[in-house]
């Protein structure tokens, strides 16, 4: 129940990195962005690593 709200946690927060990220423009931005998506990727690296 903890581990699973945990990942709930990381991909809202992985989400808005994303989306603010997009309002922010620059480098910053772009850093920001890839941050959030590099959180999205590793859940769903987790989520698939049970199913192989």
């Amino acid at each position: 129940m903890l581990k699973k709200l945990i990942y709930a946690v990381v991909f809202i927060l992985s989400m808005v990195l994303v989306v603010k990220g997009n309002l922010i423009d620059g480098y910053t931005g772009l850093l920001t962005m890839m941050i959030g998506l590099i959180g999205i990727l590793s859940e769903l690296h987790l989520y698939n690593k049970k199913y192989q």
